[in-house]
């Protein structure tokens, strides 16, 4: 398959299920396996197939802000729930309690920040519901920093889909050179996530 075909291919599939993907991508990679698959991609592309209509723009940022504050919520509330029995079990009970004291020295701060990074955010939000942190002011943050992690990801995919013509000559004069330059990235991407997930757990 041409590489401009590919891209039609897909695009047919964000028109179909461009929201439902969004969602599911955020949701997952806010959780611990987010490791597993590149959620930032997924929600550029998102932006990348909805240049020249604001409006889809629009409920992209809000599908991928509601993906990833699902998955704070269900954080904060396993954590409000079950204390530190999750920690115990993905051994991160050291992680756990440089969080608590970060959280209780600056609150606001830390959990908006901490929030955007791959790696803590799931486990910051845990810490905020083993703490009992106030929700209404925890959703606060874990809202703002949803809205920023997509925005971010989406207008750098709206600016790609601006310049989407080069892009697709570009990729097509490329030909099966473009195909190993993607596999090459995916590859270093997969394996740079992949060892600082398994550094954070040891």
């Amino acid at each position: 398959m041409e590489t401009t075909a590919l891209i039609a291919s897909i695009e047919q599939l964000y028109l179909s299920w461009g929201y439902l993907i969004v969602f599911l991508a955020t949701l997952i990679e806010t959780s611990p396996l987010g490791f597993t698959i590149p959620g930032g991609l997924f929600i550029a592309l998102g932006g990348f197939y909805s240049y020249g209509n604001p409006a889809e723009l629009v409920i992209v940022v809000i599908s991928g802000s509601l993906g990833m504050l699902s998955t704070f919520w269900i954080s904060y509330f396993l954590g409000k729930n079950t204390g530190n029995s999750l920690a115990k079990l993905f051994h991160q009970e050291v992680n756990i309690k440089r969080a608590k004291i970060l959280l209780e020295k600056h609150g606001p701060i830390i959990l908006t920040t901490s929030l955007l990074a791959s790696l803590t955010r799931f486990w910051i939000a845990y810490v905020a519901g083993t703490q009992r942190y106030n929700f209404i002011k925890f959703s606060f943050y874990a809202l703002v920093a949803s809205l920023t992690w997509n925005s971010l990801f989406v207008i750098i995919g709206y600016l790609a889909g601006s310049e989407r013509q080069n892009l697709e000559a570009g990729l097509a004069r490329l030909g099966i050179l473009a195909w190993g330059i993607v596999l090459v990235a995916i590859l270093i991407i997969y394996s740079k996530s992949k060892k600082e997930f398994s550094q954070k757990n040891n």
